[in-house]
C-alpha cells in the first residue's frame, strides 16, 4: 500500500535565529525524515504540483473551474463552460506600492458577500454572470472562453500588484474590468461600512484561474482525501472517490492526501497558528504514519511539501525500517539547513514566481 501527502506550507518560507519549530515534540516527523530519503529541490508552485499528480502539465492550468467543481452544495458547472475566479480582496497603499491582501473565510459574511456580488452583475453582464460559492470565493461564469493569462491570488497576496497584470490578447479587456470593479466596490455602501468600523474594505476582486480542461484528470490513488476545493474538484474530474482527511481511511488503500492546514498561516506568516497546526499534524498523521511503517502496514510514504523556499520531498520505504543506524532527523535542523527563499525587490521588473 502506498499513501502520497501533499503539504504546502510545511516549509516555513522565511529563515529565522530561533527555529519556527522549536520546541515542538515532533517524534513522528523526525523519525520519517531520518528514516527516509529526503532531498530539497528548487522553488515549483504548488498548483503545478498539484495538477501534476494528476496527470495534469503545463503553465496554464484551469484553476477556476476545477476549483468550481469542487464546491460543496453548489451545482456542477455545465460542461464546457468557462470560469474565472474572481474572489474579493483588499487593496492598499504601502509606501508607493499597491499590495493585495485576501480575506479568511471569518472576515466576510454571506449577506456582505451576495449585496456584492450583486452589484457586480448589474454592472458586468456583458462578461457573464458572477456568483458567491462561499464568502470568500467568487466565480465569474463568462459568456465565452478568453485568451488571457492571470496570476493565482496566493502568488499576490502581499506583493506590489503592479509585477502581476493580466498578460494575453485579452489582457487589456481584464485590466479595465479589474478597475472597474474596484471603483465600484470601493464605492459601496458595505465597503463604506467596513471601512468605518475599522474593518479592512472589499474593495476590489482578483481574476485568475483561466483556462480550459482539455483532456481529463488521472486518478493518482484508489482515494483522494482532501478539503479544499481545487483538490476536490481534479478528483471528481478524475472520476476518483473523494472524501475528508483521515488516517484511518488513508491506511486502508492506496491514498493521496492533501493536507492544507498550514498554507494560509505560512503564507500570512502567522506563526503561533502554524505551530498549532504542526502539531495537529503531527498528532494525528506523522506520529501514526511512522507506527504504520515501522509495522509494515505501509509499503512506501510519499511526502511532498511545496513552499516559496524550495519543495521537499521524502520517500520512506517499509523495507528501510531495519535500519536501525538511520537516526531521527530534528524538523527544526531541516528548516535551519534550507536557503532563504530569493529576494524579491519591490521594483523588479517580473514577479517571482511567473505566470500561470
Amino acid at each position: 500500500m502506498q499513501i502520497q501527502l501533499l503539504i504546502p506550507g510545511l516549509l516555513w518560507p522565511v529563515a529565522t535565529l530561533l527555529g519556527p519549530a522549536s520546541g515542538l515534540a515532533l517524534d513522528g516527523l523526525a523519525t520519517l525524515l531520518g528514516r527516509g530519503r529526503r532531498q530539497v529541490t528548487a522553488f515549483e508552485p504548488y498548483d503545478r504540483q498539484l495538477a501534476r499528480l494528476f496527470g495534469l502539465h503545463g503553465d496554464t492550468l484551469p484553476l477556476a473551474t476545477l476549483r468550481r467543481l469542487g464546491e460543496a452544495d453548489a451545482p456542477a458547472p455545465e460542461p464546457g463552460s468557462h470560469w474565472l475566479c474572481a474572489d474579493p480582496v483588499n487593496l492598499s497603499f504601502a509606501r508607493e506600492h499597491m499590495l493585495l491582501q485576501a480575506f479568511a473565510d471569518e472576515e466576510v459574511d454571506a449577506a456582505e458577500s451576495a449585496e456584492l456580488v450583486a452589484e457586480l452583475n448589474g454592472i458586468f453582464a456583458d462578461l457573464g454572470r458572477f456568483e458567491a460559492c462561499t464568502p470568500t470565493r467568487w466565480y465569474l461564469r463568462l459568456h465565452q472562453p478568453t485568451a488571457v493569462t492571470l496570476y493565482p491570488l496566493d502568488d499576490v497576496t502581499g506583493r506590489p500588484v503592479k509585477h502581476f497584470l493580466p498578460e494575453g490578447d485579452d489582457a487589456r479587456l481584464w485590466q479595465r474590468t479589474m478597475n472597474e470593479a474596484q471603483i465600484v466596490l470601493h464605492n459601496h455602501a458595505r465597503s463604506r461600512a467596513r471601512d468605518e468600523a475599522g474593518r479592512r474594505a472589499i474593495n476590489s476582486v482578483w481574476l485568475w484561474g483561466a483556462g480550459a480542461l482539455e483532456a481529463p484528470p488521472q486518478a493518482p490513488a484508489r482515494q483522494v482525501q482532501a478539503t479544499d476545493p481545487i483538490s476536490i474538484g481534479l478528483a471528481r474530474a478524475a472520476g476518483v472517490k473523494v472524501e475528508p482527511p483521515n488516517p484511518d481511511s488513508a491506511l486502508t488503500q492506496d491514498s493521496l492526501v492533501v493536507l492544507d492546514v498550514l498554507r494560509k498561516p505560512a503564507q500570512q506568516l502567522d506563526l503561533d497558528v502554524w505551530r498549532r497546526g504542526l502539531e495537529a499534524l503531527e498528532r494525528d498523521w506523522f506520529a501514526p504514519l511512522a507506527d504504520a511503517v515501522q509495522r509494515g502496514r505501509v509499503d512506501t510514504l510519499r511526502l511532498l511539501a511545496p513552499g516559496d523556499r524550495g519543495t521537499l520531498q521524502l520517500e520512506v520505504s517499509a523495507r528501510e525500517r531495519w535500519k536501525f543506524w538511520r537516526k531521527p532527523y530534528a524538523f527544526d535542523a531541516l528548516l535551519k539547513s534550507i536557503a532563504p527563499a530569493p529576494v524579491q525587490l519591490p521594483d523588479a521588473a517580473s514577479p517571482a514566481h511567473g505566470p500561470r
